[in-house]
C-alpha cells in the first residue's frame, strides 16, 4: 500500500510532530549565559580590587591570603561539580569564575601596579574559561544525545502505530474483498445452479463457500 491511498483516519492515530524551537535573543542569552559569566564576573572583580586597594587593601598580606583562600575553596567546589554526572554546567562555571575572582581581587587589591593587575584579569579569565570549556562539552553532548535518544523514540512510536493501522486496513479491505466475492459467487449460483462449480473457484484461488447439497444433486441430473 503507498502512502497515497492510505486512509483518511490514518494521520489521526499518528503522534503530533514535536514543536520546532525557535531561538530569540533572550532565548540565546540565556542558554549561553554561563559563557558571558566569567569575563563579566573576572572584570568585576578587577574593579573592586582596585577599589579595594585604595582604601586599605594595598599592600596587606592579610587580605590577600584571605582570597587566595577562597580562590582555593571556590575551584575546589568547581572541580567537585565538574566530575558529578548531574551537575548544572551553570553552577561549575560560576564556581568556575568566583574562583578566578578571588584569585585576581587578592594580588590586584594588594599590588599599586595596573598593569600587574590587568596581567592577573587576563590569565584569571583565560584559566577559568579554559577550565569551563571542557564541561560546557560535555554538557552540550549529553544534551545532544538526550535529543537523538528522544528523536528516536518518536520515530519507534510512529513506526509503530503506522504498521498497525496499515495492518488493520489491510485486514479490513481483505475483509470487505472476501464479503463481495462471496455475494457475487452466491448470485451467480442462484442465476444458473447448473454451471456453478465450486471446484473450479478453489483451484484458482478464491476463497471456498460453504458446501450446498442442492448444487449436486443438480449437476448429478
Amino acid at each position: 500500500m503507498t502512502p497515497d491511498h492510505l486512509p483518511a483516519w490514518y494521520s489521526q492515530h499518528l503522534p503530533a510532530p514535536a514543536p520546532q524551537v525557535h531561538h530569540t535573543g533572550a532565548s540565546l542569552l540565556i542558554a549561553y549565559s554561563g559563557r558571558v559569566v566569567p569575563v563579566i564576573t573576572t572584570s568585576t572583580a578587577l574593579a573592586l580590587a582596585r577599589i579595594w586597594h585604595e582604601q586599605g587593601a594595598a599592600h596587606s598580606i592579610g587580605n590577600a591570603a584571605l582570597m587566595v583562600a577562597l580562590s582555593a575553596g571556590a575551584f575546589a567546589a568547581a572541580c567537585v561539580s565538574a566530575v558529578h554526572r548531574n551537575s548544572d554546567p551553570v553552577t561549575t562555571a560560576v564556581a568556575f569564575t568566583a574562583s578566578g575572582a578571588f584569585a585576581i581581587i587578592g594580588p590586584a587589591a594588594y599590588t599599586s601596579s595596573w598593569a600587574l593587575s590587568a596581567l592577573l584579569w587576563l590569565v584569571a579569565t583565560v584559566l577559568v574559561y579554559v577550565t569551563s570549556s571542557r564541561h560546557w562539552r560535555t554538557a552540550r553532548q549529553a544534551r545532544e544525545a538526550r535529543e537523538h535518544e528522544l528523536a528516536l523514540a518518536r520515530l519507534n512510536s510512529a513506526t509503530t502505530v503506522a504498521t498497525a493501522v496499515i495492518g488493520h486496513d489491510v485486514q479490513a479491505q481483505a475483509l470487505a474483498y472476501g464479503l463481495t466475492l462471496a455475494r457475487a459467487v452466491e448470485e451467480r449460483r442462484q442465476l444458473d445452479p447448473l454451471s456453478y462449480d465450486p471446484a473450479a473457484m478453489e483451484q484458482a484461488g478464491l476463497p471456498a463457500l460453504p458446501h450446498n447439497p442442492a448444487d449436486t444433486k443438480h449437476r448429478n441430473a
